[in-house]
């Protein structure tokens, strides 16, 4: 092998060989540009939906007003500590259940009221009404105090 010679090859710092192209670093800089004004966009936007699930609601207390009582009604209370009770007697979600399921077939349009003190966790509420819900109950009522005049 033989070594190249180095002193063949022209100068390649003459003034008229050095030639800088921009074009090719104007056109990154237009992507990167378009990148960031799109990823900007859709930045603010999801900022704005997150500032609406981060409102504090106080859920007002309400008065309902039915012209026929329920023709078969079951009360299921929870209570701040998440104890259950069913029509005021402490109860086990077992023989609940079962209580329930018996109902369910002599009475399919039993309709279940659940009374959660307000104290008790939101998910714990809804923990109960999807229980429910696949034990069959169609018609859940969610029972509130009433407004004083």
């Amino acid at each position: 092998m033989s070594r190249p010679d180095w002193d063949d090859r022209p100068e390649l710092d003459t003034p008229e060989n050095v030639e800088l192209n921009l074009t090719s670093l104007i056109d990154v800089v237009l992507v990167l540009l378009i990148v960031f004004m799109v990823s900007a966009g859709v930045y603010v936007e999801s900022g704005r939906a997150d500032a609406g699930t981060q409102v504090e609601l106080q859920l007002p207390s309400g008065s309902s007003v039915t012209d026929q009582p329920p023709k078969s009604e079951m009360v299921v209370q929870i209570n701040a500590d998440g104890l259950l009770f069913q029509n005021g007697a402490a109860t086990e979600w077992r023989s609940m259940t079962k209580e329930l399921a018996d109902r369910l077939g002599r009475e399919p349009d039993l309709q279940v009221r659940v009374e959660a003190d307000e104290r008790l966790s939101y998910s714990k509420v809804m923990e109960t009404i999807l229980e429910l819900q696949s034990l069959g109950v169609r018609n859940i009522g969610l029972g509130t105090r009433s407004q004083q005049p």
